[in-house]
């Protein structure tokens, strides 16, 4: 049991607290963080547009630093009336880095290597043993901020900051869950714009949830994800797009190996789908400008019967390569469809180099590989 007792005009001020020791340290610091924090907004106001050299901003830079180093003197103190206190715990784990003061050669802030050491001591203040931790807001906008801010939304940078954070948490316990499912669903394909967000995806699953490691998971569950994963596995962006052999309309074999073209589309598409009725025509005005400068459109129907596919070609002037597996044998764990139309594009090396795509967005990904070479 405890109390709080505090008067209306000052709630912060004149709140007075027996019996609990969190609560006290909690109001102690709000109370000093009310006075501290007109003195930072001063410095704040003062220092955009002065001079970094002139003698008014190195002497608020100075007076800055002092305030600091007074907040952390204060928050140690505080720290060291209760080690081991939930208070201290939370307020812990919600400090962030010192930016380090890294230079070029040129004198100039390396930002880069600023941003990379921030990114590998953000966690240093959360102790992953407490439990307790897991159910406050701090971990949980820490774990937002670390990477919708801190690393670059590309599969690779998020692959990399994934396992940096996942090598800190013990495994089995409540945070190696909360994490694991937390980046796996927050880059589940569909429920983000980013491209090829299965990398990310497959990476969790093959990692993290897995019959060793998922301890939370029945074996069904796990799987069935794993299962999802292989489907999607083969046809990540950087990696050597599958070949795949189906009959076109005519009864004839048709592999994507044996296009010459520079540049492949694989298209996967339903005829009665309605965001395919709507991007198919612009493909085909695309196919139109672009097969003079090496590109082949490899198009695969899938889920739909014969007729409706012929029908479909014939409607929309599709004068690319066509073909048709009504059992889906020939694309299955190849080229992943989560939804109607799927659009892959591989260069002259058969290397996956975009998909998740419209059409509008091709030429841009044609046109940069082309400006690398």
């Amino acid at each position: 049991k405890f109390s709080m007792t505090t008067q209306l005009a000052n709630l912060t001020g004149s709140m007075a607290i027996s019996g609990n020791k969190d609560n006290e340290l909690l109001f102690k610091n709000l109370r000093f963080e009310q006075e501290m924090q007109p003195r930072f907004n001063e410095i704040a106001q003062r220092l955009p547009g002065l001079s970094t050299t002139s003698s008014e901003y190195l002497d608020l830079k100075t007076r800055e630093k002092e305030l600091v180093t007074q907040r952390k003197n204060h928050l140690n103190k505080l720290y060291d009336s209760s080690p081991n206190g939930f208070f201290t715990m939370f307020k812990k784990a919600g400090q962030n880095p010192d930016l380090k003061e890294v230079y070029l050669s040129d004198g100039s802030v390396d930002f880069q290597k600023q941003l990379t050491y921030y990114r590998q001591e953000f966690w240093d203040n959360v102790d992953f043993s407490d439990i307790r931790l897991i159910r406050t807001p701090v971990v949980f906008n820490k774990l937002k901020r670390y990477f919708n801010e801190l690393t670059v939304q590309q599969p690779d940078s998020i692959k990399i900051s994934t396992k940096d954070l996942m090598d800190k948490v013990p495994e089995g316990s409540d945070y190696y869950k909360f994490f694991t499912n937390w980046v796996a669903l927050n880059y589940e394909p569909t429920k983000t714009t980013l491209m090829d967000s299965e990398a990310i995806y497959v990476f969790m699953v093959q990692n993290y949830i897995n019959h060793e490691k998922a301890f939370w998971a029945d074996s069904v569950q796990v799987f069935g994800l794993q299962q999802r994963a292989h489907e999607m596995a083969a046809s990540l962006i950087g990696l050597k797009g599958p070949n795949v052999t189906s009959t076109d309309p005519y009864g004839k074999s048709q592999s994507i190996y044996d296009i010459s073209a520079p540049y492949i589309i694989v298209y996967l598409y339903n005829p009665t789908c309605d965001h395919c009725i709507e991007e198919t025509p612009k493909l085909v005005n695309f196919y139109r400008q672009w097969k003079p400068k090496g590109v082949e459109v490899y198009a695969i129907a899938i889920d739909t019967d014969d007729q409706s596919w012929k029908g479909f070609i014939n409607k929309n002037d599709m004068d690319w390569i066509n073909v048709h597996d009504p059992s889906n044998k020939s694309i299955y764990a190849k080229y992943f469809v989560d939804n109607t139309p799927e659009v892959y594009v591989l260069n002259p090396e058969r290397t996956i180099i975009g998909k998740n795509l419209k059409v509008g967005q091709i030429e841009t990904i044609i046109n940069k590989d082309k400006n690398n070479r």
